[in-house]
């Protein structure tokens, strides 16, 4: 029997083309249904991703400097070791050799290889961290959503969420998953007025990622709501920031130098510019290769992996990230929407050289409030869930095979 956590009773809600309904308020939700919902997305990643790497064609698999990827049986790179190309060797690395005085190593935050570490280093150890960060991920994503809209938009935001096209990350030694169960958690609490909570989360996600430095403005947001009369609380807001520092801390003692992380984004291409000139030259690349971007010979090339093809997804994503934001500006709370906002402003405002909306199909996941507003949209207007889906799926099944054979997706 499904568990639920509190008794149910309903509210009157009025949806945006003025119909009032009932819902079930946020304690309803039910663990059963979240743990199918974690299960199936996850196999549907695992599967096609398992049947990829076996039949179609590979690129090279490019590691960090003095490391090799994992290596094994047929089966076990099938099943496994797939889950470590391009950033997820970063990772491993770092889980096994540490930074190692690489530069370049330092653009991945430490908390997660930790994790790895601690779980024994190994590919097994980074897929658990993962697995179980995204399922606690799922669960306060869909708690929040329920608070905010209802439990039928927070089914839609999970579903949304776990169904994502890049979703097939939470399966990968990549620290998205960890970084959202940190951030969501963090915003949840804070939402609840448990700051001695929520700000210690938040801390914790600057340790995973820099967008945790991000979460300093839904948090002045939600204590500006509570606690106005109480200013010392807003030191509340500071805790991203104390996490960072300590990051920088650590980097000072072993490089010298407290934003060699910033500075190893120069690697990428990395550097800034302004939205408009980003969003035309994403626009312009995207156009260039958009048939490549639908040719298999092309995506599936063997050798050197491409990044052309990628260039037209980019632009479709950034696109349809910034459509929601739009959409959602008056309905969604304006921590979140402030938060969703600011986090789709660091890729649009630092595009990579040749690639200038690199990554952002997994970027999105940063900005966890685009599947609350999709959920949103899609609990109220049924047409809206076969695009998504419609959409969503083959674009999943085709990035998690071009991840499996090492191909670049994001």
């Amino acid at each position: 029997m499904a568990k639920e956590i509190n008794a149910p009773s309903t509210t009157n809600v009025r949806t945006s083309s003025g119909v009032a309904h009932k819902v079930m308020p946020s304690s309803t939700i039910r663990i059963r249904s979240v743990v199918w919902l974690i299960v199936l997305s996850r196999l549907f990643f695992m599967e096609v991703g398992s049947l990829a790497y076996l039949y179609l064609p590979h690129a090279w698999v490019e590691a960090p400097p003095g490391t090799l990827p994992p290596t094994g049986s047929l089966v076990y790179r099938a099943v496994l070791g797939m889950w470590v190309h391009w950033d997820g060797l970063w990772y491993y690395s770092i889980a096994n050799f540490g930074y190692a005085g690489r530069a370049t190593a330092t653009a991945f935050f430490p908390l997660y290889p930790l994790a790895m570490r601690i779980l024994g280093g190994g590919v097994i150890g980074g897929l658990v961290a993962s697995g179980l960060a995204f399922s606690v991920a799922l669960w306060f994503l869909m708690k929040l959503t329920a608070e905010e809209f209802g439990p039928r938009a927070a089914w839609f935001a999970g579903l949304a969420m776990a169904f994502f096209p890049t979703a097939f990350y939470a399966n990968a030694v990549y620290s998205e998953s960890l970084f959202l169960a940190l951030a969501v958690s963090a915003l949840y609490y804070a939402r609840k007025q448990r700051y001695w909570v929520a700000g210690p989360l938040a801390a914790l996600t600057t340790l995973v990622s820099m967008y945790g430095i991000l979460l300093a403005a839904p948090l002045f947001l939600l204590l500006w709501r509570h606690e106005r009369p109480h200013w010392k609380r807003f030191l509340h807001a500071l805790w991203p920031v104390a996490g960072l520092g300590a990051y920088m801390g650590f980097l000072i003692t072993k490089f010298g130098d407290p934003l060699v992380f910033e500075h190893a984004q120069s690697n990428w291409g990395r550097h800034f510019d302004w939205v408009w000139n980003t969003l035309w030259s994403g626009w312009v690349q995207a156009f260039d290769v958009w048939r490549g971007a639908i040719n298999p010979s092309v995506l599936f090339q063997t050798g050197m992996p491409s990044l052309g093809p990628s260039n037209a997804y980019d632009f479709l994503f950034a696109v349809v990230a910034i459509l929601v934001a739009v959409v959602t500006v008056k309905r969604m709370p304006l921590y979140l929407w402030s938060y969703m906002v600011l986090a789709l402003m660091v890729p649009l405002s630092y595009p990579a050289a040749g690639t200038p909306l690199m990554s952002m199909p997994r970027l999105v996941l940063e900005s966890f409030p685009v599947f609350i507003g999709v959920g949103l949209i899609m609990s109220e207007r049924p047409w809206v869930r076969w695009v998504y889906f419609g959409l969503g799926l083959p674009l999943g099944a085709l990035f998690v095979s071009l991840f499996a054979t090492a191909h670049w997706v994001a």
